[in-house]
């Protein structure tokens, strides 16, 4: 709720929301495009597909993880 109030109040800028979505979405699909690359014609159909929502959950967890640590009132800073 504090999250919307600032952003109605002009605490939060539109860039300090977008740039960490769109470091989000950049992180994912390297990660899947380098899972893709060495395993797609390894691995059987059955087992990549599994592994692929795998690897997107861990590009995840490796954008949460810096921007738990302070990223995101860099970002902030900057706008």
């Amino acid at each position: 709720m504090e999250f919307l109030k600032a952003f109605a109040f002009g605490g939060l800028s539109v860039l300090s929301i977008m740039l960490p979505v769109l470091m989000l979405m950049v992180v994912v699909i390297g990660c899947i495009v380098i899972f893709s690359s060495f395993f797609e014609k390894l691995l059987p159909k059955i087992i990549y597909k599994p592994l692929l929502v795998c690897v997107v959950l861990v590009g995840f967890y490796i954008w949460a993880v810096p921007m738990d640590m302070g990223f995101r009132e860099f970002f902030r800073a900057i706008f």
